[in-house]
């Protein structure tokens, strides 16, 4: 999944604009998703666009462009975009750690801004913007594939269990996940994953049973994580009594249980993750299913 970057920029002229499309043709080029933010009108605006942008993005940059000439004797300034300064005023509470700041020559530095510390040099002419981002982008040494969100890491093979649940009890190898909270300041609470879809010999099947899966080590299907934490989740096991039959952990209340594989081949299983407050990510399982536990392999895609 590409980093997603919150451009925190005024468009109130050409050359505004111009600025934050080089900006994001650049970083979309360098495997970033960028999002250039666009001045609402109203707190609606602000709560289903700009809020709900900058909770899903990893990084923030802001850009401080002129706006209104301020004489005070015989002292001479500008004032940055009020907007802008916004929108860093809300960024800087959701604890973004990645931030970039870039500021027009005689900008005085207002509000949240002016407690920032910033080594990025000021521009003058609008051409010099983008050079600053590439170089204090290189120097910061971000990544296109940080997320400040879920992150999903660590796919591995559990060690043989007699796992029991309101459906009976089965002998089990199983296939487990990580699902890291990547935030310093929120807990994905409510998080679930589900099975949402299997693909084999060239056709997509919905998954028939897409109610929530276990939680490792717990006795839920949902859980918190709490920032800078994980928790794992049981994504599929291997009967080891019966192993061409593959089974979900899951919360369907369905007595027997019915295996959603059962029979050799390759596969490629497509999960979803959910959490109070925090994008849905999807990720896919690649399973080469040999009917032997020793010998199945399965990574993420």
């Amino acid at each position: 999944m590409k980093s997603k970057i919150f451009i925190s920029c005024g468009q109130a002229n050409a050359n505004e604009v111009k600025v934050a499309n080089e900006v994001s043709t650049w970083l979309n080029s360098e495997g970033y998703q960028p999002y250039v933010a666009i001045e609402t009108q109203s707190i609606l605006d602000v709560n289903s666009g700009i809020i709900s942008e900058l909770k899903s993005s990893d990084y923030y940059i802001f850009i401080n462009f002129k706006r209104d000439q301020i004489v005070n004797g015989e002292t001479t300034f500008y004032r940055g975009s009020v907007f802008t300064n916004q929108e860093l005023g809300i960024a800087y509470a959701m604890g973004f750690e990645k931030m970039l700041f870039i500021n027009q020559k005689d900008v005085r530095r207002e509000g949240i801004f002016g407690y920032l510390v910033s080594n990025t040099p000021e521009f003058d002419n609008y051409d010099e913007v983008l050079p600053i981002i590439k170089d204090a982008i290189a120097k910061a040494k971000w990544t296109n594939d940080y997320s400040r969100n879920l992150i999903i890491q660590h796919l591995r093979w559990g060690n043989p269990i007699s796992y029991t649940d309101h459906t009976g009890r089965r002998n089990v190898k199983g296939l487990n996940v990580d699902v890291f909270n990547n935030r310093p300041d929120v807990g994905a609470s409510n998080t679930v994953c589900r099975l949402r879809t299997i693909f084999t010999n060239g056709v997509t099947n919905i998954s028939p049973d897409r109610s929530h899966l276990k939680c490792c080590g717990s006795p839920g299907y949902s859980n918190i994580i709490w920032p800078k934490d994980h928790i794992a989740f049981d994504l599929f096991s291997i009967h080891l009594d019966n192993p061409t039959d593959i089974f979900l952990h899951s919360a369907l209340d369905v007595n027997p249980r019915v295996p959603i594989i059962n029979s050799i081949g390759k596969y490629e299983l497509e999960y979803e993750v959910f959490a109070k407050g925090f994008s849905p990510i999807t990720f896919v399982v690649d399973l080469d299913f040999t009917g032997d536990p020793k010998t199945t392999l399965a990574k993420i895609k």
